[in-house]
């Protein structure tokens, strides 16, 4: 994520000898805001696609007749 100069701002931690807890990737993924959530999920399903099945992922085109049942 850009700062004022352009430049991305990194953001790090540094950890001895302890498991990591999620506090450090909760603040930094709601700083990225929900676009950039989206785009990252996104982005693994389609990694995972193309590992499993060797293809993009798609939506399922079938069509369905939705219809309110008056009574």
């Amino acid at each position: 994520m850009p700062n004022e100069s352009g430049k991305p701002k990194w953001k790090t931690r540094l950890l001895k000898g302890e498991f990591p807890g999620r506090e450090f990737d909760i603040e930094f993924w709601q700083e990225q805001g929900t676009q950039a959530i989206f785009d990252a999920a996104w982005e693994m399903i389609e990694i995972a696609e193309e590992i499993r099945y060797g293809r993009k992922p798609t939506f399922q085109r079938t069509v369905t007749k939705l219809s309110r049942v008056r009574g």
